[in-house]
């Protein structure tokens, strides 16, 4: 005979064990467990020594439980308490607000499942898991956080109902089928309410994303910080194209454009709010060829003021989901909002990407554009006025030099990196053109800036992302942080500014992947060690997880006024106004009640199979004299039948079945068992119906 595995063997010594815990002990395990689900998500956002924390007290308590041991001592939780309190007030130097508050609860949850000694206790125990699973939707209402929580929840409202069944050994299955038909009651109301409660501006139940740092591309770059971005997978936005798509090799998502250089960082010209707001600082000369695209952007938050969309946007959009904010179109053509985004936002856009925009001529606006500071990369320099002495030479003149600064991209031994390492020093464009040659991104379009300025031509970075990939479940376009971009503008008389790519000379695929998937570049796929097939199917799982995301935002965090106007008008509504819509909510939210009331009716009118069992009997004894409430126990009747007149045989036989009833009752079964007990019930209800209710000798008399 094989042995059984050791890991088997200890896993069922595990489970014989918890199976002989008294069932006290076996709820306190069930609830901690709940607790620890509860807390799983927030170790991310709270203090290393507050996870450790309340991870050890809830440990303590599962020990305790598990050896039948008693509790501590209040004056030791007491301690642990102010400790607590000193800790969050060393870290964030207050008790009060978002932080300092959820790591308090985070502990006070393990502190009192270890102070939990009755049914008052367990209440307050429930009210801090609860309050625990709404702090979560503080940091993240992602449809990951969503379900987790719907998990949660329903772990709390089963160890509710487990405080409220004191007796016998109620199976976990039963105690989960009841909580399922909670959540399944509560439902239509809840879906009521979502849909049809008005909407006054943006979404009801989206969060403000309170995160301390902004995320992705920011208004400074120096070299490296966009390549730091490379080995992000994290969504920055979603696409939805309303017609044809452009190739990928056109797909410029414009950000922050950068002009200042001190030698090491680049940064935008400063625009004063009020001119913003004025609108003083708007596009010039714009033109456009050919027909607009129009589509659909979901921008995740980013504590930043930056607007996406493609070269060269139509105007300003109106975002949905950001109340009082505008956005202003600069005269670089770079979007800006009046304030950062901390929420999902949408916006609909229309842009044209055959464009030319800018001055005609030469002017002191474009005086910004030509400085350099003095004395750095001196190589660099030179290298520049060289190029425009010979472009002068052959009588060209910008375009050649930028063209003969791409050829040398092209043909020379440059490499692109992901990782292409620090520059350090002050000429670090020096130190990449002429020593190493390695850099991503951000490397070429500085050293083809400055080459550019060094020839006297105004030129300037463009941040912001390239490409993307379509999601093949929901055919959305998804851009990545790992698709952030830097690029290149130079000035030409008479043409205005053009855009130019230095890395497509280095690496072409960066820029134009047609369709093929780079696993080199994919910062999911660089985990995937394990084959081609490993690789696809994280990448099939990822897209799986992008479209459940992408319809949760769209139809839940994104549900503002607009999807519910829309809404309301495909079901015949046109315009209505919140009298409309409150008076609606009322009569759908009245419905969905009265047929959750109806449902409870119905519910209720079905009997127990045990309480109709044991009233069956207590009707056959009452038909002998033997009276009984249905309040009184098995027991209690049992030992009323022994000092009746009734027949020895029959007292036995009716001793032994209220005596069943008894042990189907209270003790403890296991859920794989339910199916034997209900035959037995069946068995007992067989065997009172050939009950003889027989008098005794003194009855005969």
């Amino acid at each position: 005979m094989q042995a059984t595995p050791p890991p088997l063997r200890t896993t069922t010594r595990w489970l014989a064990h918890l199976r002989g815990l008294p069932r006290d002990a076996r709820d306190t395990l069930f609830l901690l467990a709940v607790a620890a689900i509860t807390l799983v998500p927030l170790a991310a956002h709270l203090p290393g020594w507050a996870v450790a924390g309340s991870g050890a007290l809830l440990a303590w308590r599962a020990l305790l439980a598990g050896r039948n041991r008693p509790l501590p001592s209040r004056w030791w939780l007491a301690l642990l308490l102010m400790l607590g309190v000193v800790g969050a007030l060393l870290q964030f130097h207050t008790i009060f607000g978002r932080d300092p508050g959820i790591t308090l609860v985070s502990l006070l949850l393990g502190l009192k499942a270890l102070e939990t000694r009755n049914r008052r206790d367990a209440y307050v125990l429930f009210y801090l898991g609860f309050f625990g699973v709404s702090a979560n939707f503080l940091y993240s209402q992602s449809a990951l956080t969503a379900g987790w929580m719907l998990l949660a929840t329903a772990g709390w409202i089963t160890a509710l109902i487990n405080a409220n069944l004191p007796a016998g050994e109620p199976p976990l299955r039963q105690r989960l089928w009841l909580t399922t038909k909670l959540l399944a009651f509560g439902t239509p109301a809840m879906v009521v309410l979502f849909l049809l409660f008005p909407r006054f501006a943006g979404p009801l139940w989206a969060l403000p994303s309170s995160a301390p740092n902004a995320t992705g591309l920011s208004d400074q770059m120096d070299a490296g910080s966009i390549a730091s971005l490379a080995r992000d997978d994290s969504v920055a936005f979603r696409v939805e194209f309303l017609g044809p798509r452009p190739p990928e090799r056109e797909l410029y998502w414009r950000g922050p454009v950068l002009t200042h250089f001190n030698g090491r960082q680049w940064s935008p010209l400063p625009v004063s709010p009020q001119a913003m707001s004025a609108g003083l600082d708007q596009p010039r000369n714009v033109r456009t060829e050919g027909p607009g695209i129009r589509y659909a952007v979901t921008l995740q938050p980013s504590q930043q003021p930056f607007i996406f969309a493609l070269d060269a946007a139509e105007g300003a959009p109106v975002l949905d989901g950001q109340p009082q904010t505008d956005v202003t179109q600069l005269s670089n053509l770079e979007l800006r909002a009046s304030r950062p985004l901390t929420r999902l936002t949408r916006y609909d856009i229309t842009s044209y990407p055959h464009f030319s925009y800018g001055p005609r001529r030469l002017s002191p606006r474009l005086a910004a554009d030509l400085q350099l500071p003095p004395g750095d990369n001196p190589r660099t320099v030179a290298l520049g006025e060289r190029l425009a002495r010979q472009a002068r030479a052959n009588g060209g003149g910008p375009l050649q030099v930028a063209q003969n600064v791409l050829q040398m991209f092209r043909h020379e031994p440059f490499h692109y990196s992901l990782n292409p390492g620090a520059y350090p020093g002050r000429n670090q464009i020096d130190d990449f053109l002429f020593d190493r040659r390695v850099g991503f991104c951000e490397h070429y379009a500085q050293a083809f800036v400055v080459l550019l300025r060094a020839a006297g031509i105004p030129a300037r970075i463009v941040t912001g992302y390239q490409g993307g990939r379509e999601n093949p479940i929901d055919h959305t376009w998804v851009v990545r942080q790992s698709d952030a971009h830097a690029w290149a503008e130079y000035w030409v008389a008479g043409r205005g500014w053009l855009r130019a790519d230095p890395t497509a000379m280095v690496d072409p695929s960066r820029i134009d992947r047609s369709g093929q998937t780079l696993a080199a570049r994919e910062p999911l796929l660089g985990i995937a060690a394990f084959g081609p097939r490993d690789a696809a199917l994280l990448l099939r799982l990822r897209n799986l997880s992008d479209a459940l995301n992408n319809a949760w935002n769209q139809w839940v965090l994104d549900y503002g006024q607009t999807r519910q106007n829309n809404l309301l008008r495909d079901l015949g509504m046109a315009q209505p106004n919140w009298a409309q819509l409150s008076a609606l909510a009322v009569a759908a939210l009245s419905l969905a009640v009265s047929l959750m009331g109806l449902l409870l009716v119905w519910e209720r009118r079905k009997t127990d199979p045990w309480d109709a069992a044991y009233a069956a009997l207590r009707a056959r004894l009452s038909q002998a004299g033997i009276a009984s409430a249905a309040s009184d126990p098995p027991a209690a009747l049992a030992a009323r039948l022994r000092q009746s007149a009734l027949a020895p045989a029959t007292v036995t036989e009716a001793c032994a079945l209220l005596d069943a009833l008894e042990r189907w009752r209270y003790a403890r079964a296991d859920t794989d068992q339910a199916r034997t007990r209900r035959q037995h019930l069946r068995q007992l209800r067989r065997r009172m119906a050939r009950l003889r209710l027989q008098p005794g000798l003194a009855g005969q008399n």
